[in-house]
């Protein structure tokens, strides 16, 4: 009598333990905080600074991000006031200096009703770099022709005493209206496995003579690899003809990481479930990223 009245409720309470657990919850979110946003990344030897002061924003809000028209920005090179800051419109403001390699930039951005901004930010040195431009004959029994073309760029980088923090990308430039913009490559693939790990993704197409693995945003190396010596590898032309050798100061390096690992979640791997990324911020008092690069560029005007 026992034993058959739990064979008839064993399916009621597994019935309940499995549905009961279900509920409707209704997410009520605080609008966080209003706080200041600075965004200004310095170029070595560029003739200008740009400036980028706005508010932050709820992810719910659709409206225009609201941009900061009465800020007093104050920017210290190696301790010295540098004066001539002149807004532009849209939040943007605008300095005539060109950063120096080697010095040390101060910020403060005072906005009434807000607590002051604070950032700092050493500008890095131009990366010492050559690049060459070869198509390599690849032979291949597979092919029609028994074989078949492959165009490299063959990149030699000599490191610096500083610390340093490399980045490699290739670009397609153009000119329209006096202003500059270019499409950029999002996959790389190379010959050496000595660049960062957290973008390498698997690539089945295995693309002799480089690894079957694609980086997705950049190539970026840690100078740790090259150990204050000279470093080469090759690494595919891509539809983009300019290639940017980038060393960046930790900031730029840390902000930009975490812009691909996020680029990578959100747009990329399009994973039901992930832990979101957090975008490195510099700025005390606020968010956004005051950094420093210094770029050299290589043009190849070899048909591609």
């Amino acid at each position: 009598m026992t034993i058959n009245f739990f064979k008839k409720i064993t399916p009621i309470i597994i019935f309940t333990f499995f549905f009961s657990c279900e509920k409707e919850i209704t997410l009520e979110l605080n609008n966080p905080e209003e706080s200041l946003c600075l965004n200004c990344v310095m170029e070595a030897g560029n003739d200008s600074v740009l400036f980028h002061v706005t508010k932050t924003q709820f992810i719910e809000d659709t409206e225009e991000i609201e941009p900061i028209k009465n800020a007093d920005i104050e920017l210290r090179k190696d301790g010295q006031l540098l004066t001539g800051i002149v807004y532009k419109g849209k939040g943007k403001y605008l300095l005539e200096h060109t950063p120096v390699e080697g010095s040390e930039y101060e910020i403060k951005v005072n906005v009434d009703g807000y607590k002051p901004l604070f950032a700092k930010s050493k500008v890095p040195l131009n990366p010492v770099a050559d690049v060459s431009f070869k198509r390599d004959t690849m032979y291949d029994e597979s092919w029609a022709k028994g074989y078949y073309t492959k165009a490299r760029l063959f990149i030699q980088l000599q490191d610096l005493p500083a610390k340093d923090y490399y980045w490699f990308m290739r670009a397609f430039m153009r000119s329209r209206g006096g202003k500059q913009y270019g499409s950029y490559g999002i996959a790389y693939q190379t010959d050496r496995l000595f660049f960062d790990e957290f973008n390498r993704y698997y690539d089945q197409g295995y693309n002799y003579p480089f690894t079957n693995y694609d980086y997705i945003g950049a190539l970026r190396l840690d100078d740790e690899n090259i150990l204050n010596g000279e470093i080469h590898f090759s690494m595919n032309t891509g539809n983009q003809p300019t290639l940017f050798v980038i060393n960046a100061d930790e900031n730029f390096d840390r902000y930009y990481k975490s812009s691909i690992k996020q680029f990578l979640i959100y747009e990329y791997d399009q994973l039901p479930v992930f832990e979101p990324v957090q975008i490195y911020s510099n700025v005390e008092n606020g968010f956004g990223i005051f950094g420093s690069i210094a770029v050299t560029r290589f043009y190849f005007n070899e048909e591609l």
